[in-house]
């Protein structure tokens, strides 16, 4: 089995976890400070950890903080994510049984090593029950998840849509969490990438489907709002990845605001609201 480990410092279990799981014949990636370039905060860490397993990149995943409940916290946040933090044999074979949790979130300050292997014990050994209301409760997750992340989301027609998801990976930040297709060049690639709290599809274009990128028809007939703290960092950054500037940041309708245009053809603004940010919850 795959595993995708995370922890926020080297510290207790944290440094004890990829050997253990190795040992037992599983295979891992690493995240936060168990990995050499990625920020090592427990939101960030766990949510790529969370991730990996929403994506298929691995069948399960271990999160870890200083109390455990952060790391679990930033997993739930992920579609599909399943995390349940353990401290103690039972409630993890629990978890594995009755939640068909997919994701053990572990304290890094209470869990000792012989605690550690009783509860990987406990979660590895146990299986997600079969029983129709147990089954039901976790599909209705599902529906829980479905009703609040309802919303609109673009979908970018491009050609050469492999070097489209890497452009938008290194301009703006975003993550694919999503793909089919796109093993080659010559295959057409469908691909969801999160960008902030939402997320855009980019897909090669297919005319036979009235699906045509802004190369094709001489323009592009979408042009997307991209709200970020720092517009003119984000500018910056988008122009270094090979964007077009079509018009600086500057303030206007009580915005900040800018526009490139990406290789691609399709325009972005990319701004703020003035005034305090993060703007205060209505």
């Amino acid at each position: 089995m795959r595993i995708s480990l995370a922890a926020d410092e080297l510290t207790g279990i944290a440094t004890r976890l990829d050997a253990e799981l190795r040992e037992r014949g599983h295979d891992t990636l690493a995240h936060g400070a168990l990995a050499s370039d990625e920020r090592e905060d427990w939101a960030w860490a766990s949510e790529r950890a969370a991730r990996d397993v929403a994506a298929g990149r691995a069948e399960q995943a271990i999160v870890c903080c200083w109390t455990g409940t952060g790391a679990s916290i930033a997993a739930n946040k992920v579609g599909g994510i399943r995390a349940a933090l353990c401290a103690e044999a039972i409630t993890a074979a629990g978890a594995r049984r009755w939640n068909d949790a997919n994701v053990l979130a572990l304290s890094l300050r209470t869990t000792t090593d012989a605690l550690l292997a009783e509860i990987l014990d406990a979660w590895f050994t146990a299986a997600a029950s079969a029983e129709g209301d147990d089954r039901a409760n976790v599909a209705h997750l599902a529906t829980i998840e479905s009703a609040a992340r309802d919303a609109v989301s673009a979908q970018l027609s491009v050609r050469a849509g492999r070097e489209a998801v890497d452009f938008y990976t290194r301009a703006f930040g975003a993550e694919e969490i999503y793909r089919v297709g796109g093993s080659d060049e010559h295959e057409a690639l469908v691909s969801q990438l999160a960008l902030g709290s939402g997320s855009f599809w980019v897909a090669d274009e297919s005319p036979e489907h009235e699906n045509f990128s802004p190369a094709t028809l001489g323009g592009s007939t979408t042009r997307l709002l991209l709200v970020v703290e720092d517009p003119a960092a984000t500018q910056q950054r988008a122009v270094a990845a090979g964007a077009r500037q079509v018009r600086p940041v500057s303030q206007e309708h009580g915005w900040l605001l800018g526009r490139v245009a990406d290789p691609y053809g399709h325009h972005w603004e990319i701004g703020r609201p003035l005034g305090a940010w993060p703007p205060a919850p209505r």
